[in-house]
Parts: C-alpha cells; sequence; structure tokens
C-alpha cells in the first residue's frame, strides 16, 4: 500500500489513506475514510501526470472528490492500467488545434488583451483547473526551495482540523492544500490551484488557534477570489494568454515574474479577503478577534527586515497594508452567536510542534 491524500470534495480537510491497485479498480482507506473502490474506467486525471509532482485524479463516482499520489511509480503502474490518465493528443487532434488557433488567432489576442487590461480577477475565474494547478505547483516549489516540510502526523491532522472547522457553516469552500514550512519569517501565503502556506515562525508566534484560524482564514479568502491567479495575470499581460494557449504556464512563471510579485496583493483584494475571513469565523462560530489580535502582532513588527535569502519575501506587512484601519474593521461575533474552540488544547500543542 502507498500512502496518498484524499479530499473529498464537502470538506476542506485532506484525508492520508493507503492506495492499492485492484484487478479492476484503484482501491483506498484510510482511519477516518471507509474503503473505496475506483473503477479504472472512471478515472480522469486533473493534470498530465509529472515525475516528481503530486498527480491528481477523480472518478465519475465522486467527480467533487481528489485523489493525490506522491508515489511515482504508482502512477505508472495506474497509468499502465487506465491508458485515459496518460492524457496527450493525436496527430489529427493536434493539427485541428493548430487550425482553429491560427484561425482565430487575431480575435482572441484582441479579446484577451482587453479582458487582461480590464478584467484580470474575471479572467482568474476561467483559467484552466489543470493549468492553475501546474503553475500552484511551481510557484510553492520556488517559494519553499530549501526549507523543511512540516509533516508531524499529529499537527496535520490538527491542521486539518482547523480547515474543517473553518468550513462549518461554509459548504461552497473549495478543497485546500495547505502545508507548513519552517521557514523563520512570519508569514502565510495563497497561492493558485487553492494552496495555502503558512511558516512554523506564524504558528510559533500565535498565542492561541484563534489567531492562526484567522490567518488561514484570511489566506482562504484569496483562494476563493483567486486574488493570487489575478495577480498573476495583470502582471504578465499576454504572455499569459500564449502560454495558457500552447499548454505551458508553471515553466513560464518563474520567468516572467518574481514570486514575490505573484504573492503581492493590491489594498482592495487585502480588504476583500479579511471581509471573507471574518465571514468564514462568523459562519464557523470562530472567534474573529483572533485575526485582530494577529494584527496587532504584526503591526509591533513593522519596519523589521528578514535576514538571509527569505528577506527575498515580502514582508507580512508589506503584502498587507493598512494594518491599523483593518484592526478597526474586525468586530466580535454578533450578539446571539457563541464563540467556540477551534480546536482542543492537545491540537493546539500538535500544532505547535508540528515541525519537531
Amino acid at each position: 500500500m502507498v500512502q496518498s491524500l484524499y479530499f473529498d470534495g464537502k470538506s476542506a480537510a485532506d484525508r492520508p489513506v493507503a492506495v492499492t491497485l485492484g484487478a479492476l479498480a484503484l482501491r483506498f482507506e484510510g482511519e477516518t475514510t471507509a474503503a473505496r473502490d475506483w473503477p479504472y474506467d472512471d478515472l480522469a486525471a486533473i493534470e498530465t501526470h509529472h515525475p516528481g509532482h503530486p498527480f491528481r485524479l477523480t472518478s465519475k463516482a465522486e467527480p467533487n472528490a481528489r485523489l493525490v499520489l506522491r508515489d511515482d511509480t504508482l502512477a505508472l503502474a495506474l497509468i499502465n492500467r487506465a491508458p485515459q490518465l496518460k492524457g496527450g493528443a493525436s496527430l489529427k487532434g493536434v493539427a485541428k488545434v493548430a487550425g482553429g488557433i491560427a484561425g482565430g488567432l487575431a480575435a482572441v489576442a484582441l479579446a484577451g488583451y482587453l479582458v487582461v487590461q480590464f478584467a484580470p480577477q474575471k479572467l482568474a475565474f476561467v483559467l484552466p483547473d489543470s493549468w492553475r494547478e501546474r503553475v500552484g505547483a511551481q510557484v510553492e516549489v520556488s517559494l519553499t526551495e530549501g526549507a523543511k516540510h512540516c509533516t508531524g502526523n499529529e499537527g496535520v491532522s490538527a491542521l486539518g482540523a482547523m480547515a474543517a472547522r473553518l468550513a462549518e457553516g461554509n459548504p461552497d469552500l473549495p478543497p485546500l492544500s495547505i502545508r507548513v514550512y519552517d521557514v523563520p519569517v512570519m508569514n502565510a501565503f495563497a497561492m493558485p490551484g487553492e494552496r495555502i502556506v503558512i511558516t512554523r515562525e506564524l504558528i510559533r508566534r500565535a498565542n492561541r488557534p484563534e489567531q492562526v484560524a484567522g490567518v488561514l482564514a484570511h489566506e482562504v479568502g484569496h483562494v476563493m477570489r483567486r486574488h493570487s491567479e489575478a495577480q498573476l495575470v495583470r502582471v504578465t499581460g499576454m504572455q499569459i494568454l500564449f502560454s495558457i494557449m500552447t499548454g505551458g504556464g508553471s515553466d513560464t512563471v518563474s520567468s516572467i515574474v518574481g514570486i514575490a510579485t505573484i504573492l503581492s496583493y493590491t489594498r482592495e483584494a487585502e480588504a476583500e479577503a479579511d471581509d471573507v475571513a471574518v465571514k468564514l469565523m462568523t459562519d464557523a462560530a470562530i472567534d474573529p478577534l483572533g485575526l485582530k489580535e494577529f494584527f496587532e502582532i504584526l503591526l509591533a513588527e513593522e519596519g523589521k527586515a528578514s535576514a538571509g535569502r527569505w528577506g527575498e519575501i515580502t514582508s507580512v506587512l508589506n503584502t498587507h497594508p493598512g494594518t491599523e484601519d483593518r484592526i478597526k474593521k474586525i468586530q466580535p461575533l454578533p450578539d446571539g452567536i457563541a464563540a467556540r474552540p477551534v480546536m482542543t488544547d492537545a491540537q493546539w500543542d500538535a500544532l505547535k510542534k508540528i515541525c519537531e
């Protein structure tokens, strides 16, 4: 059996599962996931398999669910049993697509130029999911290069429990990939493809779990509004459109624009993410003052520079402008809604030790 991750499409939690290849179906199960069989004929790849990168699958039986395989040997064995997962295109298909592109290139370029110039936020919602996943993976790799991925089992479970609490009362929350890296700067980042990275230093500096939950909710706000995708479109202009049309994306991101630029948002986007965060926390009966308290911690850090290669990453205060004004906007839960703990004391302790 090979360990993988399963997202049921109903909550933000990722569930570790063991995967085996049967005669007619892929089978997986875990401590919190009953055994499931996905017939090979029903499988579909969310993106083409690339060695060294996660391979994401779905099935006709659970179209909103995802199974993430991180073992190349397993992925290749699965593709041998389910050839449709290989992807690609026939020469006839390529010729047809090429002809279509050539015939409509001028119109696409003109329309694309207008969209990029005047509506990057709207374009962010029509970018192909496979492209967003690919770009998000590249951004995460570039951002965290050289940093330890924190995978303490109890800490990962605690983080999943926090995400699940945010999902309570918010059924439209997309499946999220949330990872912690041992990075010596106090920050969190939302990336294309529903990816969120939280630094160990941020968790270390938090005084209670509601503060981390507030930051996570804020980053979920960026994810839901696709602010990183919109920023990428905004700063790359027409190159992004040609990259999409030619099937590129992940390999061109680093050459087009720095990672820090992709993760820098407008004041309006930050305010919008704050509003989403407060709504998520209110709907889930989580004390939104946790977010306010963490902004106060950030305000005390204003002007302090990060050392080493991490100093090249935009600081959280630069990424989150107008901190004082934003602190004033965050209010307690409305009357009639009693706050419930976001996690147990044991889970909080585990999250604090996730990198140990």
